[in-house]
């Protein structure tokens, strides 16, 4: 009675830590977004193909540069317009669906582990999500993973809490939520949502032989609610673009199975998932053994006898699980998610790290269930002293790396590399302090992320400036004027469309663009060779975005000057372009290598020089 009063007393207090974590992550993910340019070339990308959206008020077939664009369903495209269309089009509503994505995933997480191993784990959880390295920064970019892993997560935990519902109208509820969450990840990023979706299900079905799972799923009412949300859009661009369908399940998802572009070997994310957690990694390894053992404990061999299917083995009543206690068979859960997801896109050729994002969430609840039902073992102590040793021997590497990198300017790194150096110092002082504390051990861990946040948002900008196109657009007279053309010869960056809001003229590339510029879209945006580029700057005023190695060639021709440039981007204008614009062009000698950025100088246009 007294163990049961004592829980009951300490359970406001954990809903109060809860609520705080969720500000705190409301906080990072929110914190700065609008403070640098767009990164492309993702933010350009999935910046751009709303705005278009909303600029031709075609809701249904996506376009890129004004080009059909099947690569992906149109759901993320519309929550990013609908932010624009209230907020307006800037990097802040550009970056604010992932944003609130992360922070909800966050929430999911704790109210998940509250609910399946008690409040205290989940808050952990949650703490071990938000200060991992891949989860926080795929919140703040505006990419389709952010949405698809939420609307995953989401879908995965109710259908748990419907299979362990007892059979009546709530199990039918939570089934139905499943299916409808489950179409929404489809609209989201297609296909692969119902393979891991089923691949999750059958697994842990017959890994414990309990076939009613599968029949008590309302196979059809949800196969319904399924079928609405995810037919009508398939539908509708598939008879507005008939070539859709081909290109879309053969060419862009079973294609990517073995297309050789960003081609990883099968090793590639296992590797990269532990890595992914950063700080966390330590614990990684042990916290899998762990879930392991408990996990097979849940599986029921042939040879097992078969119970009642509402029946669980059950662990001692001093474990940590607190709603079901000693249930194994949620950790067999948790290890066939974060195992389908790594395992699935680990068999695709072409990988990418966020692709694992989905298996993050059961990871954090893996690895918070570990460290709070380990309160007497030495692992923990372990892990967290080869962390404090890692972060020590990380400070030279990230000085020398600073120092010698020539990529940035020095100058401009001093202060957010001074920050990460004290950072990475203080934490490998508090772990090595919580060594002899080891409920101190979580806490300190996802401090070190916390410390680490301002160095990170300080140098994003100063990359964002200097390497991408966004920064140097920005400093011009905008809008520019509507008799300006824009291109880019050899490169695509495609935030510059978003940030001069017209469609670029795109000289020797055309790289993700081939299948729509194949349907006839050509016209006089899609051009090859020199002397159409020459052309351009004959005809009339025009911006072209260029690579620094070309820019020899380009100053060559006298048709162009020097407007701005970084160590990624030249760009450039003709004499028509300057007096539309009403800037002063940089002399045509200035060096632009190191990486020197050049501002666009306004005024009266000046003579170009040869200096």
């Amino acid at each position: 009675m007294s163990a049961d009063k004592t829980r009951q007393e300490r359970r406001p207090s954990y809903a109060t830590f809860m609520v705080l974590l969720w500000c705190l992550a409301a906080g990072i993910y929110f914190m700065g977004l609008d403070s640098y340019p767009l990164l492309d070339p993702d933010e350009g990308r999935y910046a751009e193909i709303p705005r278009e959206m909303i600029e031709t008020g075609d809701f249904i077939t996506p376009h890129l540069n004004y080009v059909p664009y099947f690569e992906k369903p149109p759901l993320f495209y519309w929550c990013t317009a609908g932010a624009m269309m209230l907020f307006g089009q800037n990097e802040w509503t550009v970056r604010i669906v992932p944003a609130l994505t992360g922070l909800l995933t966050v929430i999911l997480i704790t109210v998940f582990g509250n609910r399946l191993f008690g409040m205290d784990v989940g808050l952990m959880a949650g703490w071990v999500y938000l200060t991992s390295v891949v989860p926080l920064i795929l919140a703040r970019i505006p990419i389709i993973d952010g949405l698809f892993s939420l609307l995953l997560t989401a879908a995965w935990m109710t259908w748990w809490f419907g299979y362990r519902a007892p059979a009546g109208p709530s199990k039918n509820r939570w089934m139905m939520g499943a299916w409808a969450l489950l179409g929404l990840a489809v609209l989201t990023k297609g296909p692969a949502a119902v393979a891991l979706t089923g691949l999750i299900v059958f697994a842990l079905v017959a890994a414990r032989r309990d076939w009613r799972g599968l029949r008590s799923m309302c196979w059809i009412r949800g196969l319904f609610i399924f079928a609405v949300i995810v037919l009508p859009w398939h539908l509708a661009v598939g008879a507005r673009n008939p070539e859709f369908f081909h290109f879309y399940f053969i060419v862009q998802h079973l294609g990517r199975m073995v297309q050789d572009e960003h081609s990883r070997p099968v090793w590639y994310f296992l590797a990269i998932f532990p890595l992914g957690m950063l700080f966390w990694t330590a614990f990684f390894f042990p916290a899998m053994l762990q879930g392991l053992g408990r996990a097979w404990r849940a599986v029921r061999p042939p040879w097992k006898p078969q119970k009642n299917p509402d029946q669980s083995e059950r662990l001692p009543d001093s474990s940590c699980f607190a709603q079901d206690p000693g249930d194994y068979t949620g950790i067999l859960f948790l290890i066939i998610w974060a195992g389908a997801v790594v395992g699935l896109f680990s068999l695709s050729r072409c990988k990418l790290v966020p692709y694992i994002l989905p298996a993050y969430p059961a990871m954090a609840l893996l690895t918070a269930a570990y460290l709070r039902n380990r309160p007497l073992s030495k692992a923990p102590r372990w892990c967290a002293g080869i962390t404090a040793v890692f972060l020590l021997a990380a400070i030279p590497v990230i000085s020398f790396y600073a120092r010698t990198q020539e990529m940035l300017p020095v100058t401009e790194l001093k202060w957010p590399i001074t920050i990460a150096e004290c950072a990475l110092l203080s934490g490998s002082i508090l772990l090595g302090l919580s060594v002899f504390k080891q409920t101190l051990i979580p806490f300190a861990v996802g401090l070190v992320m916390l410390f680490l946040i301002p160095s990170m948002l300080m140098i994003v900008p100063v990359t964002a400036t200097y390497r991408k196109v966004g920064g140097l657009v920005k400093e011009m007279n905008l809008p520019l004027p509507e008799d300006i053309r824009v291109a880019e010869w050899h490169t695509f960056d495609q935030g510059l469309g978003f940030y001069t809001q017209r469609r670029t003229i795109l000289v020797d590339n055309v790289g993700e663009l081939a299948f729509g510029m194949a349907l006839g879209h050509k016209d006089d945006y899609f051009l090859k060779g020199e002397e159409r580029l020459k052309h351009l700057g004959r005809e009339g005023p025009v911006l072209v975005n260029i690579r620094p190695e070309d820019w020899p060639k380009v100053r060559e021709w006298g048709l162009f000057h020097l407007v701005a440039a970084n160590s990624t981007n030249v760009m450039v204008g003709n004499d028509a372009f300057f007096r539309l614009a009403g800037l002063t062009p940089w002399p045509d000698r200035a060096s632009i290598s190191p990486p020197l950025l050049l501002q666009p100088r306004h005024g009266p246009r000046g003579k170009t020089g040869t200096e």
